[in-house]
């Protein structure tokens, strides 16, 4: 079904020279290993199979993502070159510095948002954190003495562990790294108290009894905890969502096809199976209108936090 409809979608939105017919690149600020790569990684398996060319994921971390941004944002504007990252990561350069060397809304083209994980506090089986509760009470009795591993500064996960420290009135210290997966052998190993981690990423962990979870931003399938706003914090609610963008310029025809071969592809059986066996739920937005209202709704999120928890210095 997907082959017929791509050729439906390459006769009704004609792209130059047909496009793709050569290899496309998505480059991506994320360590590999994280729920941002696997999740591409499953998408460009897909998008392979249906365009009949090679999609590579390339993974470029470093600078809070600014250097693969720049890198797509400077590229040829032909679509074959592609960013894949949590949006909130270019939305709070965004917002800490609107002449910062990318820009959300200046030098990008949105072609797809979705959500797809929670995020979430673990520990490894041997604490003696069994709760959230536990972390409470223990951080206000004996403040910056629990250290918990987060993502970059500026991150989703690191501005979430910012609002806990702020709502729930506690100071846990924070070690920001560069991506989710250097976390885990942090805790595992006994060198940080807690990790804050997105659920997909938490699962084997989990399964296999050697982490829990201890609190949620949202409810997950893969999780057995409260969420922040169950106990008592709703406050501690940022989104965890991805975006692929092209360079701001991108022929309409080429937006076209993107937009609607991930509409067939996020609804194709066999990809949905690939992603809710790793406990992703995708809600996808396309369309014009639509995202570039949701990437304005980003940039106004982030614009309550400093520059510098925004991992920005004026």
């Amino acid at each position: 079904m997907i082959l017929v409809m791509g050729s439906f979608i390459s006769a009704a939105f004609p792209a130059p020279k047909e496009y793709p017919n050569k290899p496309i690149q998505i480059v991506v600020p994320h360590a590999a290993g994280g729920g941002i790569d696997i999740y591409l990684r499953l998408l460009s398996e897909e998008l392979k199979k249906t365009w009949k060319v090679t999609v590579n994921v390339l993974n470029k971390p470093g600078g809070a993502g600014v250097v693969a941004a720049a890198d797509v944002a400077n590229a040829e504007k032909d679509g074959y070159t592609v960013l894949g990252m949590l949006l909130n990561l270019l939305a709070t350069i965004t917002a800490a510095n609107p002449r910062s060397p990318v820009n959300l809304l200046r030098d990008f083209d949105p072609l797809e948002v979705n959500t797809y994980a929670a995020l979430t506090i673990v520990t490894r089986s041997e604490s003696n954190l069994k709760s959230f509760d536990d972390i409470v009470e223990y951080a206000r009795k004996k403040p910056d003495e629990l250290i918990c591993g987060t993502s970059e500064v500026g991150s989703t996960i690191y501005l979430e562990a910012l609002l806990l420290n702020r709502f729930a009135n506690i100071k846990i210290t924070l070690v920001p790294l560069q991506g989710t997966s250097e976390i885990i052998p942090n805790v595992l190993g006994g060198h940080f108290h807690l990790g804050f981690i997105n659920d997909v990423l938490a699962k084997p962990y989990l399964a296999s009894g050697k982490m829990r979870a201890l609190v949620s931003d949202i409810r997950s399938p893969l999780l057995n905890c409260p969420t922040f706003a169950e106990k008592g914090y709703p406050q501690v609610n940022i989104t965890n969502s991805m975006a692929i963008l092209g360079p701001k310029g991108l022929p309409p025809a080429i937006v076209k096809v993107w937009e609607n071969t991930l509409e067939i592809v996020v609804k194709e059986p066999n990809f949905i199976n690939s992603y809710k066996k790793l406990g992703y739920n995708i809600d996808m937005i396309t369309g014009a209108d639509r995202l570039n209202k949701r990437l304005k709704d980003e940039i106004e999120k982030y614009s309550h936090f400093t520059p510098e928890e925004l991992g920005w210095k004026k």
